[in-house]
């Protein structure tokens, strides 16, 4: 049985390389994006605050093309 990955380990790279680099002047900010997405495991019960921060740097319109699907990983 496969475990479930967490929505950090399902960012695809070059997001999490965006955010990195649109937040290296707000750690703090970076560590409670990266510490939500730990903590969850469905898109859907990500914050809005939190979405936002990943949506607009990353010129997404909707939060779950941030993510591989569970079997792609």
């Amino acid at each position: 049985m496969q475990n479930r990955l967490n929505l950090w380990q399902r960012l695809k790279p070059e997001y999490k390389k965006t955010l990195k680099e649109t937040n290296k002047k707000y750690s703090y900010k970076m560590a409670s994006i990266k510490k939500e997405l730990k903590d969850t495991y469905w898109f859907t019960e990500v914050r809005y605050g939190v979405a936002f921060d990943i949506m607009i740097p990353n010129e997404l319109d909707f939060l779950g093309d941030a993510f591989n699907p569970n079997n792609n990983e």
